[in-house]
């Protein structure tokens, strides 16, 4: 098998200096070629390096911490940490990516870069052995829903947010933040929505609940929350609401001065900017949900 070599470093002449992958060339902590660069040597990509994964969700996943692939069978195959929390780029250590295949070792390396660092999640995980939960905002809202849902099946013994069919899976799996672009932005405005209001489980909610016939799922949330847990929060529902006009003026229809109207209400300067405003909002949206139904102080039902 053949080893592609990664931009490690730079020499004083501004040369770029590059090493094998080749986890029997590199230095360990347990003296193995003491003079090569070690296994745990940081390697930077441009974050695009990553889209080629999330366009083929039904092979690959793209978690936190964690790039796998799995064949038609639903075995995984080959996997490889990486670290993904940081914004303007994506590390992996140098003696992992020699776990790759030798393609996928190419494709990485169309996309090696020099200048990015460890971030402060990866560097407690994997050299202070602390529990870190992820600082990137799409890899933290797909943490906190998840951790929402568990807690509020173990509770109340169901789903508040119904778990995807297969079909939907795809919009959990490639959520992520957004480039600069249209279409990665009506994506995530589209994803967002399925997951925190579409997928609302309704009918459980609206046991024992005072509701109009024409209330749909954010009003009967509202209800719920409102009638159980005297709780109400107009910002908390009208950034919802907005959401989902969002979608419909842009992600669902042709857009048009309705849509624009609707995006100053969430424009912080760029898509990208604007974007991780708003899974920052979705994140706060989890939490509030969270603190007032499932704290200690809530064990009615």
């Amino acid at each position: 098998m053949k080893f592609e070599k990664f931009i490690i470093g730079k020499t004083d002449s501004g040369k770029d200096i590059k090493y094998t992958c080749d986890e029997s060339k590199l230095a360990n902590n347990f003296g193995a070629n003491s003079q090569a660069p070690n296994f745990l040597t940081p390697v930077s990509f441009k974050r695009e390096v990553l889209d080629k994964y999330y366009n083929k969700s039904s092979k690959y996943s793209i978690v936190d911490g964690y790039l796998f692939y799995t064949n038609e069978s639903g075995i995984n195959v080959w996997g490889m940490p990486i670290d993904n929390n940081q914004t303007d780029c994506v590390m992996a250590y140098l003696g992992d990516l020699g776990k790759l295949p030798s393609e996928e070792q190419k494709h990485w390396k169309l996309h090696n870069i020099l200048g990015g660092k460890i971030s402060n999640v990866s560097f407690k995980r994997d050299f202070k052995a602390e529990f870190c939960s992820p600082t990137e905002p799409a890899l933290f809202f797909k943490e906190k829903l998840s951790i929402i849902n568990k807690k509020w099946k173990e509770k109340f013994g169901w789903h508040l947010f119904k778990p995807l069919n297969k079909e939907d899976e795809h919009h959990i799996k490639t959520l992520k933040m957004p480039d600069n672009e249209q279409k990665e932005s009506d994506e995530v405005v589209l994803s967002l929505n399925k997951l925190i209001i579409d997928s609302l489980n309704v009918p459980e909610l609206k046991r024992d609940l005072n509701f109009d016939k024409k209330d749909q799922s954010i009003s009967i949330l509202e209800k719920y929350l409102n009638q159980k847990y005297n709780f109400n929060s107009f910002q908390m529902f009208d950034f919802l609401r907005d959401l989902q006009n969002l979608r419909s003026k842009g992600s669902a229809h042709r857009k048009g001065s309705d849509y624009q109207e609707m995006y100053e209400k969430f424009d912080k300067g760029d898509f990208s900017k604007t974007f991780e405003n708003i899974l920052i909002q979705s994140i706060k949206v989890l939490n509030t949900i969270e603190n007032k139904t499932l704290g200690d102080k809530n064990d009615t039902e």
